[in-house]
This record gives C-alpha cells, sequence and structure tokens, in this order.
C-alpha cells in the first residue's frame, strides 16, 4: 500500500513560479502590495482530488476557533510537505529563513454555518506580541485558488482608516474591541445573511481576484477575510490553501 504522504509528493508539484504585485492594490503611500502568482501547480486537478478524497475537519468545536466551513489539516510535517512551494517563497523575499507556522486547506460554501459573528468580520492572523514569531510585520500569509471559478477572492480592510493592527494605538484598541463585542452579540447563522462590504469600524479597501492555480501574498497583520456574496458557491464548494510564514531576514 502506498504512502499517503509518498502520493502526495507526487501531485504536489510546484512550477517555476514568478511573482507581481497586483493592480491597484496599494491605496496610500507606504502600503505593501498584494502578491500574485500564477501557474503555481503542474497537477493542480490532482491536488484538489487528493484533498477530496481526504479528511475534512468540521470547524467551530472550539470556541477559540472562528474559522468557518471546513479544514484540510496536513498534520505536525506540514512544512515538509510544502517544501518546494516555502523555497520558491524563500528566494522571493530574498530571506536567509523561512519558517513555516501553519499551512491548511479551507472548504467555503455559502450554505455552511457561522459558529460565530467573529467568522465573518476581518480578522488579522497575527498581533504584536504574538508569541508564534519574532516579528508580526515580517509574518506573510497566502491564499491558493484550487475551484474553477471567477468568484475566489479575498479582500482587505481597514479599521479606523488602518489596514494593519500593528499601526493600531490604544484607542484602535478600545475601539475593536468595542466591536468585537457588538459583533458577538448578533445572531447570524448563514453566510449569506450577512450585509453589506462596509460596517463599523471597518472599510472595504482592495478585492484581490484569485485565479484558478494561483496564489496571493499578504501581509498577515492586514485586515482581510474571503470575499462571499449570498448566490455564490451554494453548488459547488471553495477549494483553497492557506498557509503563514515567517521570514528572518
Amino acid at each position: 500500500m502506498k504512502c499517503v504522504s509518498e502520493k502526495w509528493k507526487e501531485v504536489f508539484v510546484v512550477n517555476e513560479l514568478s511573482f507581481e504585485p497586483l493592480k491597484d492594490s496599494c491605496t496610500i503611500d507606504g502600503d505593501t502590495p498584494i502578491i500574485v502568482a500564477k501557474d503555481v501547480l503542474k497537477y493542480p486537478e490532482q491536488v484538489r482530488e487528493f484533498m477530496e478524497n481526504g479528511y475534512w475537519w468540521a470547524n467551530g468545536g472550539d470556541i477559540e476557533c472562528v474559522r468557518p466551513g471546513k479544514s484540510f489539516d496536513f498534520g505536525p510535517n506540514t512544512e515538509v510537505y510544502f517544501t518546494p512551494l516555502v523555497e520558491q517563497f524563500r528566494k522571493f523575499y530574498n530571506a536567509d529563513e523561512l519558517i513555516p507556522i501553519e499551512f491548511y486547506g479551507n472548504c467555503y460554501n455559502g450554505d455552511m454555518n457561522l459558529y460565530s459573528p467573529m467568522s465573518y468580520i476581518p480578522h488579522v492572523d497575527t498581533f504584536p506580541g504574538d508569541d508564534q514569531n519574532e516579528n508580526p510585520l515580517n509574518e506573510v500569509a497566502f491564499n491558493m485558488n484550487l475551484t474553477k471559478s471567477d468568484k475566489v477572492k479575498t479582500c482587505f480592510y481597514s479599521f479606523n482608516n488602518k489596514k494593519s493592527v500593528c499601526e493600531f494605538t490604544a484607542k484602535d484598541y478600545a475601539d475593536y474591541r468595542s466591536v468585537s463585542n457588538k459583533q458577538g452579540f448578533l445572531e447570524v447563522e448563514k453566510w449569506r445573511e450577512i450585509g453589506g462590504d462596509d460596517y463599523e469600524n471597518y472599510n472595504l479597501e482592495y478585492v484581490a481576484d484569485i485565479d484558478y492555480n494561483s496564489l496571493i501574498l499578504y501581509p498577515s497583520h492586514y485586515w482581510h477575510n474571503a470575499y462571499m456574496k449570498e448566490d455564490w458557491f451554494i453548488d459547488e464548494d471553495r477549494v483553497t490553501f492557506t498557509g503563514f510564514f515567517e521570514l528572518i531576514k
């Protein structure tokens, strides 16, 4: 019987990547551009098939987990399975070292349950003082699209006109706690029951389209979320890879 890790090694073959900034992703001076790479995998259909034949875990069982939908967990040896991709990221960022933090598959759809209002409001993946890294400004996230749809998008927000939590003042943190507490009392069960793009202190700044077999790279301390509309992904699932890593320069 073939080991699953050997099967993954056969299908997860990364092409030589070219990285470029997404047009208009910098809205003010000093912004970090959203980076895109296209035609990432040599066998994207086989990779999606591998995931569809594997184990997806429903999120929300842990009160600390606000991620909706289902996740595909690669276990404790994640960095080994993604070495070809990690090495290309390291070269692009000209980093001495790139430390993987977490990689996993995401499966969303328009009918999925929301375990908390925090499942849909914008979030950041690292805060100042986070013990997972030395410097949150050096942490990067990526989303890779394995769904043949033009509706796979990641949106980026500002909170109090600040795109990064690393720019927050004491007042911003107080406002954030106030908004989070207010949202926590709302009862929203379905993703497609959510309202408009701008609400509370959050303003939509940019929506990044992610073509099939493409990925985007962005600072994990930027406010962001999956971009979904009420009639999207009802008859099919939105399957993506998400990952986080720290750059050591």
